[in-house]
């Protein structure tokens, strides 16, 4: 959550099981872009309701898992959002992730963000940065473009690299074709991208999964994505320039935590059935991680 300034930010975070580590030291960053260095926000707190002091807030970024069938987004940042003004910034993975934030709060600025960016938390409050980062930023209305703007700025003013997007919609899905092949296989199976792409019945469920997911998007699109062609692209890329990476959904299951399932794979998998189209393949990696999900959150 942030107030801009003329030249800066104030910055309050609200922090959970790192609250202590971060309240006390900050956030340690290590980064092949930006260098080593450590980031003190000007507050940090323990929930929303404890930030509200804080505030008002210009904008509320959230960076949270996008789990709906775990966690109402919309509910948790309502203490600090004042209606018509405060901004909503998504910084989350997967499709249809703006739809509750609209349907509570239908008059804010809402900005959404697509990241690409490969980080690493070794421990509570270190973070370890491996590459560049991209971020894609757009709005579903109009009404967003000055806060849009302003927030682009921000970023631009310490050497982020953001794009301006006309249909975010497009670019998440073009971001699970990648998420959604591998991030289930290798959740499932415990093995890394490079034991995946080595593997060919493991290769072959990626492959099947992403050409039903770009089916899927060209369906609710329009846009042409040659599946055949541009999975085995996505794949060969993987396996070449992403040794012994984990994703995401791997690493919340090795860590008992809920994966984002619903943002990933169930989205699309209504949208495919919505337009007529059979994607067993999905409908069996989204039914496997639900009932991962169902047991951690029983636990």
């Amino acid at each position: 959550m942030c107030c801009i300034g003329t030249q800066s930010c104030q910055v309050t975070t609200v922090c959970r099981s790192n609250y202590e580590t971060v309240r006390d030291h900050g956030f340690t960053m290590e980064s092949a872009k930006f260098g080593r260095g450590v980031f003190k926000p000007h507050n940090v707190v323990r929930s929303v309701k404890e930030a509200t002091v804080h505030g008002p807030f210009d904008y509320i970024l959230v960076t949270l898992k996008a789990l709906p069938d775990v966690y109402d987004i919309a509910e948790i940042i309502a203490p600090a959002v004042i209606p018509k003004e405060t901004a909503i910034v998504l910084i989350q993975n997967g499709l249809g992730v703006e739809a509750p934030i609209v349907q509570r709060f239908p008059e804010n600025p809402l900005i959404s963000i697509v990241a690409y960016i490969a980080t690493l938390q070794d421990k509570p409050g270190y973070t370890r940065h491996l590459g560049g980062e991209r971020l894609r930023l757009g709005i579903l209305d109009p009404s967003a473009e000055p806060a849009a703007k302003m927030f682009m700025d921000r970023l631009r003013h310490g050497n982020v690299n953001v794009e301006y997007v006309d249909e975010i919609e497009h670019t998440r899905w073009e971001k699970v074709f990648w998420n959604g092949g591998f991030g289930p296989v290798c959740a499932i199976l415990r093995l890394n991208t490079s034991e995946v792409t080595r593997n060919a019945k493991a290769r072959g469920m990626v492959k099947k999964l992403m050409v039903e997911l770009m089916t899927a998007a060209e369906a609710a699109t329009g846009i042409p994505y040659e599946p055949e062609y541009r999975s085995e692209v996505l794949i060969e890329n993987t396996a070449q320039g992403h040794d012994n990476y984990k994703p995401s959904m791997q690493l919340d299951l090795e860590r008992g935590n809920p994966v984002e399932v619903e943002v990933i794979l169930g989205t699309a998998l209504r949208s495919a059935t919505k337009n007529g189209l059979a994607v067993p393949t999905i409908q069996l990696m989204y039914d496997l991680c639900r009932a991962m999900n169902i047991h951690f959150v029983n636990k």
